[in-house]
């Protein structure tokens, strides 16, 4: 994938971890051309609702009020062919499961690594 291309792309990024969204989501701003922030699946889930035109969502598995697997599934619903990435700390074999079972094969573990997340995005 030529990363040149993410300039002209969307992301939306959900994070319940304050410090965490603040430091990824400022690597995220130089890589994307437009980057869409979220504490929690609802409000992220909400957001994808208003830009449908995301064309990546990163998200968290476990987080407050609707987790990452279920509002991933939620959008898949909405966007099936919307690329959607989990990040986690933990290593819980049900969590993959429960994401592949919707339809989500890509995963970057926790703390979050650039050169992890530009591997990554190039296979979608």
């Amino acid at each position: 994938m030529n990363f040149d291309v993410l300039k002209t792309k969307s992301v939306l990024y959900v994070e319940d971890e304050e410090s965490i969204m603040r430091s990824f989501s400022t690597v995220l701003k130089k890589l994307f051309k437009d980057v869409y922030l979220a504490s929690d699946g609802v409000e992220g889930l909400k957001l994808f609702k208003e830009h449908q035109d995301v064309d990546f969502v990163i998200t968290d598995i476990r987080m407050p009020n609707m987790d990452g697997l279920e509002m991933a599934k939620e959008i898949k619903d909405i966007s099936p062919n919307t690329p959607c990435l989990l990040t986690t700390a933990h290593g819980e074999y049900e969590y993959f499961l429960q994401a592949e079972e919707i339809g989500i094969y890509r995963y970057i573990t926790k703390p979050l690594n650039i050169t992890e997340l530009m591997q990554t995005l190039a296979d979608f």
